[in-house]
């Protein structure tokens, strides 16, 4: 994984948008799909205000790209912008899991089929790791926003990161 250049940044940049539990819901469910999952399975408590699980079978998220799993535009997807033209996956901006780290605290729990045992990450608001510890999930990717899409200290208003 890397960063994109400023110049593909600039161009690409949508300033993605978490507005909801559907929209936190369906940017999860495409990384699942984006890793090759062929199994996903989505829990939500009190509707999703509580907490969103998504477990999926996918590829994991490879070690030595973790501490960027979650930073804005980094992707393992394109390189530059001419790579839009052969794109074939739902995400490639970097941006999903920095937006949903914006609003909610996350933790990302993942193995690769070269990983001896899954690792659990908690994230802070920027989508940098705030501590790992082995964990004992299978293959894949298992991704929890809890406290409720709390919307990162602002009590119970649901407020997106950034405006529309």
């Amino acid at each position: 994984m890397k960063q994109l250049p400023a110049a593909t940044v600039r161009l690409l940049s949508s300033s993605q948008i978490i507005t909801s539990v559907v929209s936190v819901v369906k940017e999860l469910i495409e990384n699942s799909l984006d890793a090759g999952a062929t199994s996903i399975d989505v829990k939500l408590e009190n509707y999703g205000f509580d907490k969103i699980e998504v477990r999926d079978n996918g590829e994991g998220i490879k070690a030595v790209d973790a501490p960027v799993m979650a930073m804005k535009y980094y992707t393992s997807k394109i390189n530059s912008h001419e790579d839009l033209e052969n794109l074939t996956t739902y995400g490639f901006r970097g941006e999903a899991l920095g937006s949903i780290c914006c609003v909610a605290e996350v933790l990302i729990t993942t193995r690769t089929a070269a990983d001896n045992f899954s690792t659990q990450y908690v994230l802070d608001g920027s989508g940098h790791i705030l501590s790992q510890k082995p964990s004992h999930l299978g293959q894949g990717s298992h991704s929890v926003t809890q406290a409720g899409l709390q919307w990162r200290h602002l009590g119970s208003l649901s407020l997106p990161p950034r405006l529309k």
